[in-house]
């Protein structure tokens, strides 16, 4: 029981990180689902690169360790990890574990479905950024077209090196633009912005004001090197059509 409790909560841990959970979520869901199923003295300690459960059962001292593996975010997962911690009291112990693993098997949107939110997204921000609607039709369907060649085709790369061909892929297109009577800063940057990380970057000054400095500080750095792959590879592109 108590071994099972230490994996089942790693594994609704490591879930959560992994799709882009904050810090102090982690270890709050962790502790309050050991503590549903009768652990005392419970401590949880989580940074991007592992998590960690301590709690006492009968008397006796447990503990896990996992590392952490590819980062992503999906909504998806982590509400429903919330939803099945929300209902622990409902679900026996082998119960919960079934259902975390197949959330954490759960395939996902599909690859249509998240160019088409890509899509959605480069477009409304081309708009927001003062673009004409033919121009902000363009951004979207770079965006969409970047996020389906990454989603097939860059799973197999760093997300650094993704980033940076995104970045570049993006910016070859938008130096179409003019050619074709529109304008290529605002197609650039709604298309640009899909790449931001910006729940990265949220999520990091969240660690960091909830006292999580080591988790903070590692999301914060990972956030600046995402930026940097993306300005690297506007850059090369620049670079090699002579406009730098």
């Amino acid at each position: 029981m108590k071994t099972r409790l230490a994996k089942t909560v790693v594994l609704a841990g490591r879930i959560l990180l992994e799709n882009g959970a904050e810090t102090h979520r982690v270890e709050d869901t962790m502790r309050r689902m050991c503590e549903a199923y009768g652990a005392q003295v419970t401590d949880s300690y989580v940074t991007p690169g592992m998590l960690m459960i301590s709690f006492s059962y009968d008397g006796e001292m447990v503990h896990n360790m996992k590392r952490t593996g590819v980062k992503t975010t999906d909504l998806g997962k982590i509400d429903a990890v919330n939803t099945l911690s929300r209902n622990v009291s409902s679900l026996a112990l082998e119960e919960l574990y079934e259902q975390l693993q197949k959330v954490e098997t759960s395939p996902g949107p599909s690859t249509g479905r998240y160019s088409v939110g890509a899509f959605v997204a480069a477009a409304g921000f081309a708009a927001l950024f003062g673009s004409t609607g033919v121009e902000a039709l363009a951004a979207g369907w770079i965006g969409g077209c970047c996020a389906f060649l990454l989603r097939t085709w860059g799973s197999r790369f760093s997300s650094a090196f993704q980033n940076m061909a995104g970045s570049a892929f993006m910016t070859a297109c938008a130096l179409v633009c003019p050619g074709l009577g529109l304008g290529a800063q605002p197609v650039l940057l709604g298309a640009l912005m899909i790449l931001v990380p910006g729940m990265l970057l949220t999520n990091a000054i969240r660690d960091i004001v909830n006292g999580d400095s080591i988790s903070g500080t590692s999301r914060l750095a990972e956030a600046i090197v995402t930026a940097a792959a993306i300005a690297l590879g506007n850059l090369a592109v620049l670079a090699l059509r002579g406009g730098v």
